[in-house]
């Protein structure tokens, strides 16, 4: 463990928390003032043992937290001013504690692939949008690369964690449907939102491979070109026309469609009016009903399919738990995290266990 006492910690664990400046001081008993200069790094030298204590108290952090030397990233491409800028109820307190979030289980992550090697069967390009002739084009061509047959993609997340992509389901704020990272010195990860439906989750996870695809600098034009990219690779136009032409499209007729193709109403509807596969006339009669239906927000229960399972970081976390027969305070410990918020994070229990050992047998 490194001797010297990391600040940029401090702040990380005080946006995780969601507290300010006065009320950390004030719980650590603390002059405001002096936690501040703590927080920014501008004391000669580390802080008091009793200043780390009551800090660590106050955050309820592992003294230990406060001593690593993780490099810290800032928010990834696919939350920019761009991206975000519509996204009003996604406040700056909650952007600041997503960036903290993110963070530490980018830390945790790292602590946890030191026993585990993630092996990718699917390729994972980068490729030009540009060089392809669009983001459909894109899907077209990941299609093709993962061998994935004509109809629906029966599930998202398995073909994803086979090309060796981290799916991580959080709590995240209501507005934050997923976020991607893509670091040296971990596997990508696509963070999703476990607060949204199925159909939500399904096209979120795209959109974000989207992003792990296509993008690696911010644009004007990424999330256009990453939804696009969702909706064509989860239900390609050239497919839905044949399921369209031919007799009324009505909602219910989508709802079957949804059922079929994994993915919302509002999507299939969307695309069969930007792909020209119903008139102008009936689109805005359809989305006329889908407003009065309140169905642009959450579309009906009964509709709805059950959620894909994220197994590959399950089955990390599993390894550690069960095989490696880490106890969850042995856990707490080896990712320098509260124990008890460990259940809420990766589901791991708070129970003492313990370790096999190997006996002679005569």
């Amino acid at each position: 463990m490194p001797e010297a006492f990391n600040s940029e910690l401090l702040l990380l664990a005080r946006q995780y928390r969601g507290l300010s400046q006065a009320e950390v001081a004030q719980t650590a008993g603390l002059d405001q003032g002096h936690y501040s200069r703590i927080e920014r790094g501008l004391l000669n030298g580390s802080p008091s043992d009793a200043t780390i204590g009551a800090l660590s108290g106050a955050l309820k952090f592992p003294r230990e937290f406060f001593f690593q030397d993780d490099e810290l990233s800032g928010l990834p491409i696919s939350v920019h001013d761009v991206a975000w800028r519509k996204k009003a109820s996604v406040n700056a307190s909650d952007m600041k504690r997503l960036h903290a979030e993110l963070n530490i289980r980018v830390m945790h992550l790292r602590r946890l692939l030191t026993s585990v090697e993630v092996a990718e069967e699917l390729p994972l390009p980068r490729l030009d949008v540009d060089e392809l002739g669009g983001a459909d084009k894109v899907a077209h061509y990941m299609r093709r690369a993962w061998m994935v047959p004509d109809g629906p993609i029966k599930n998202l997340t398995s073909l994803c964690e086979r090309a060796g992509i981290l799916v991580v389901i959080c709590a995240f704020p209501e507005k934050v449907d997923g976020v991607t990272m893509r670091l040296r010195d971990v596997p990508p990860v696509i963070f999703l939102n476990d607060r949204a439906p199925a159909d939500r989750l399904r096209h979120s996870l795209a959109h974000e491979l989207g992003h792990l695809l296509m993008h690696s600098i911010p644009t004007d034009e990424m999330e256009a070109e990453a939804d696009l990219f969702a909706g064509e690779f989860l239900a390609p136009a050239a497919q839905l026309r044949s399921d369209l032409i031919g007799g009324r499209v009505t909602l219910e007729r989508l709802v079957q469609l949804k059922k079929y193709w994994r993915v919302s109403v509002a999507s299939l509807l969307y695309r069969a009016g930007a792909a020209r596969l119903i008139t102008e006339n009936q689109a805005s009669y359809l989305w006329r009903q889908l407003s009065a239906r309140g169905w642009r927000k959450t579309e009906p229960e009964e509709s709805q399919f059950q959620k894909e399972t994220a197994r590959l970081f399950g089955h990390i976390i599993s390894l550690h738990t069960d095989e490696l027969g880490y106890s969850s305070e042995e856990f707490s410990k080896f990712l320098i995290h509260d124990e008890n918020e460990l259940s809420d994070l990766y589901g791991i229990q708070s129970q003492k266990k313990d370790r096999p050992t190997l006996r002679v047998i005569k």
